[in-house]
């Protein structure tokens, strides 16, 4: 497979469609997923949440102040009356904060917690070991030339932010 840099013009021998890419990356991810979850899945199962619940953590955690219930309820693309089942579970589990807004009473503000938080780490680090006990099966090629490739992804921002967090990464 050839990888061509944005803005350059492929030689027609030998070009990768954006379809290939697409579906060669697929193809990576689904076995990713099939072979390398087992600790995710074990995690998720321990802590008896769903995954638009987990999600929903995952949104609280990342907004940079409160999300309104409505709001919350948008981005996991659940109705109003779901979300705010879903909340008062995680409220009772102490996942998340529920309040009234301080301008607008009627409107409900939600937050995660410290043991949200602490939730999505645990997520976090069982995902990362599944991908360590895969990087430690490729051969020294496989892994210098998987470096190689990923090291132009890694440049964007928005994907160098997605990065692990800690002394091992």
């Amino acid at each position: 497979m050839q990888v061509i840099p944005a803005g350059t013009q492929a030689p027609d021998s030998g070009a990768v469609t954006t379809g290939e890419l697409a579906g060669d990356l697929f193809a990576v991810i689904v076995y990713l997923h099939k072979h390398c979850n087992a600790d995710l899945f074990e995690a998720v199962g321990t802590l008896e949440l769903t995954l638009t619940q987990i999600k929903l953590l995952h949104h609280l955690d990342e907004a940079p102040a409160p999300l309104s219930l409505k709001h919350a309820a948008d981005l996991v693309h659940v109705s109003l009356p779901a979300a705010s089942r879903m909340v008062d579970d995680l409220v009772r589990r102490g996942f998340v904060d529920r309040y009234e807004d301080l301008e607008d009473r009627r409107m409900k503000r939600v937050q995660a917690t410290d043991a949200a938080r602490a939730v999505i780490r645990r997520l976090n680090a069982a995902r990362l070991q599944g991908l360590q006990e895969f990087a430690s099966g490729l051969t020294d090629t496989e892994r210098a030339r998987f470096t190689a490739a990923l090291s132009t992804l890694l440049e964007r921002p928005d994907i160098a932010a997605c990065r692990p967090e800690g002394p091992d990464q």
